[in-house]
């Protein structure tokens, strides 16, 4: 009895299997393979995420082959080429908002109108607010006074890189390529670019407890760009940014870092999907997003700085377009129930992918046309016990009549030539018997059948031969 549930699902799954295998002979759609490849960009807190994507979604039978080293444009690159060469990928807020708008290149405007439809959003992770750091004697106090300044902003391609032209550009700095003073790169943990005079300002884009971020902070020689005088206008003109404060004192007491409130614009880390990818492969993508968020402290246990409980991920999103399958899940908090229940099934009995993207994806339909099916089946599967019987009887009587008739003509006595014919006949008959399948239940019908034979055998053996014919006098 414990194996009976057990026997049911296999059961179940392979009427499943059955229906999934005539919907893609039918139409001709290969099904998900139950393989994600996703982005990570380097090996920080993207590819933590995604190592813990990696280990969530192992169990609904589904592998998630990370990719480091891509990460900017070169990754919404790869997301919407085609053939795509990544499913999914980590990708900073606002660097996709970079390319819209009138501080836009044209390029960049061209490529966002064309290629922006094929990209999905399934959740924002986490805050990486925007670092400018300048050197401890520069005067200025917003984003205009680095005009004719050096400035260190990103590699190029880089998320940073666009961002931060985005900003500049926006205070009339000069972002074009052949312009000296923008340098590519970032910032080294001891700002010796700073320090040397080789820039005067650096701007990056990561999270708070990046190791980096943690170096820079604790630096005399270099300080933070204040943006409270115009946080709320770059919020309301650039979407997806966002303002946090950098509390006085929330670095360290003693030194005392910062000396007073910094308040600083952010974006958000958010998980891009192409807008093909199966929804059940997004649904469960989704889900170990919204279950495994970044862990509040950092690597020595401190609090991470402007973590709040419940706020990522979310869903809200000012870039993207947002998956229905994505929206489900942060609406229940849960996998639909025939994903949640099917796929460690499918997994367990060992069936493909497939048929959990078909469950997921037809499950219903299907319900809704077997149950109707069973409803004109089940009467005719009443039948099928006296149907088999019936065609088991039939092969019966055909050797019985071949073996009736056999016997009628021994009620002459055979001719030694026509003796060795019907030992063949009989030996006929016996091998077509023998070669019969059938069920336990009628082993008796057959053995008599058998002995009626062998009672045939005996009898033409033990029959006197016919006296040869004379031959007529000439």
């Amino acid at each position: 009895m414990s194996n009976l549930p057990k026997i049911l699902t296999v059961i179940a799954l392979s009427v499943m299997a059955v229906f999934a295998a005539g919907y893609y002979a039918l139409t001709g759609a290969p099904g998900p393979d139950g393989k994600i490849t996703l982005a990570t960009g380097g090996v920080g807190h993207y590819h933590e995420l995604g190592l813990a994507y990696q280990k969530a979604l192992a169990p609904y039978g589904v592998e998630v082959v990370l990719q480091p080293g891509v990460e900017g444009f070169r990754t919404l690159r790869g997301l919407v080429a085609e053939p795509p060469e990544f499913d999914a990928a980590f990708v900073k807020g606002g660097l996709v908002g970079s390319m819209q708008g009138r501080l836009a290149r044209a390029k960049a405007q061209e490529w966002q109108s064309k290629e922006l439809g094929k990209l999905r959003a399934a959740g924002r992770l986490f805050y990486e607010p925007i670092w400018v750091f300048v050197r401890s004697d520069f005067t200025g106090s917003t984003l205009a006074d680095l005009k004719a300044k050096k400035i260190l902003m990103g590699a190029r391609g880089s998320g940073t890189r666009f961002i931060a032209g985005q900003l500049l550009r926006a205070n009339g700095v000069d972002t074009s390529r052949d312009n000296p003073l923008l340098i590519m790169g970032d910032l080294s943990p001891d700002a010796a670019e700073l320090v040397s005079g080789e820039a005067e300002a650096a701007i990056l884009v990561q999270p708070a407890d990046s190791e980096l971020i943690q170096k820079l902070l604790r630096l005399p020689s270099i300080r933070l760009m204040d943006f409270s005088l115009e946080a709320d206008a770059y919020v309301n003109r650039f979407p997806s940014l966002s303002k946090v404060r950098l509390d006085r004192g929330a670095v360290e007491f003693e030194p005392l870092i910062p000396a007073k409130d910094i308040t600083l614009l952010a974006t958000s880390a958010v998980l891009v999907v192409r807008a093909d990818l199966p929804p059940s492969l997004v649904s469960l993508l989704t889900h170990a997003a919204l279950h495994n968020p970044r862990a509040p402290f950092d690597k020595s246990g401190d609090p991470v700085l402007f973590h709040k409980p419940g706020l990522f991920p979310h869903l809200s999103d000012p870039e993207y377009q947002v998956m229905e399958a994505s929206r489900q899940v942060y609406k229940s908090g849960d996998l639909p129930v025939a994903l949640r229940t099917a796929a460690p099934a499918v997994k367990e009995a060992g069936f493909p992918y497939k048929l959990t993207a078909f469950i997921s994806d037809h499950g219903a339909a299907t319900v809704l046309f077997v149950i109707p099916s069973l409803v004109i089946l089940l009467p005719l599967l009443r039948f099928m016990p006296s149907l088999y019987s019936w065609t088991v009887r039939r092969r019966l009587m055909y050797w019985y009549r071949q073996l009736k008739m056999l016997e009628r003509r021994l009620d002459k006595s055979p001719s030694t030539v026509q003796r060795a014919d019907y030992l063949a006949e009989i030996e006929r008959i016996d091998s077509g018997v023998r070669r019969i399948r059938y069920p336990l239940y009628f082993s008796d019908q057959f053995y008599h059948l058998r002995l009626h034979i062998d009672l045939v055998r005996q009898r033409l053996t033990e029959m006197p031969e016919a006296p040869a014919p004379r031959m007529a006098a000439e």
